[in-house]
């Protein structure tokens, strides 16, 4: 890759593919191989599946890029939502979901924030191994909500994008995912 063509942004690049310069496409996989591949190895631990499911990814992502709407996301998002909507069929054709540890609803609803906050605060070797091993016990999809927003640092209206969910959804479920954590690591 040339120095004129590292050089491209987003935009004109998408321009240049659907232009004809499908040569670009490699690029375009290029910068965002790498960041596509990271989100997908959380669902999909074989790395050469993990690879399959990234190279799928953005042959779709080739075949539909004329469908791309910057007004809706930017190229990076709508990569990232293939890529873990790929990633996601993937992992439910080969696995079963892990249950949750079995908590009482109403002990869910009736935690506050501040209490979970409280216990998912503390940092100690302990409370930090469990709540590792229960996060591990979380189903696939609320260990990507998770890693999207306190990890990555994708804003709520970007993990909209990704996961085609409503944001109120997002938030509540976000919520709903901490409170589990702070019983799971509580019991």
């Amino acid at each position: 890759m040339d120095n004129q063509q590292a050089n491209i942004d987003d935009m004109e690049l998408v321009k240049g593919i659907l232009d004809g310069q499908t040569e670009l496409f490699r690029l375009l996989a290029e910068r965002y191989g790498a960041s596509l591949m990271r989100m997908v190895r959380r669902l999909v631990p074989s790395k050469e599946d993990a690879e399959e499911v990234t190279q799928d990814a953005l042959v779709e992502a080739f075949r539909s890029l004329s469908r791309f709407d910057r007004q809706q996301a930017n190229l990076q998002t709508w990569l990232m939502r293939i890529a873990y909507h790929m990633a996601l069929k993937h992992y439910r054709q080969r696995q079963k979901a892990v249950p949750l540890v079995d908590a009482k609803q109403e002990w869910l609803d009736n935690m506050t924030d501040e209490e979970a906050d409280e216990i998912l605060s503390d940092t100690s070797t302990d409370r930090l191994s469990r709540l590792e091993q229960a996060i591990d016990l979380l189903k696939a999809d609320d260990q990507m909500l998770l890693s999207f927003y306190y990890f990555d640092d994708y804003s709520i209206k970007d993990i909209s994008q990704i996961t085609s969910r409503e944001e109120g959804y997002l938030r509540s479920r976000l919520q709903w995912i901490r409170k589990k954590l702070a019983k799971m690591i509580e019991n």
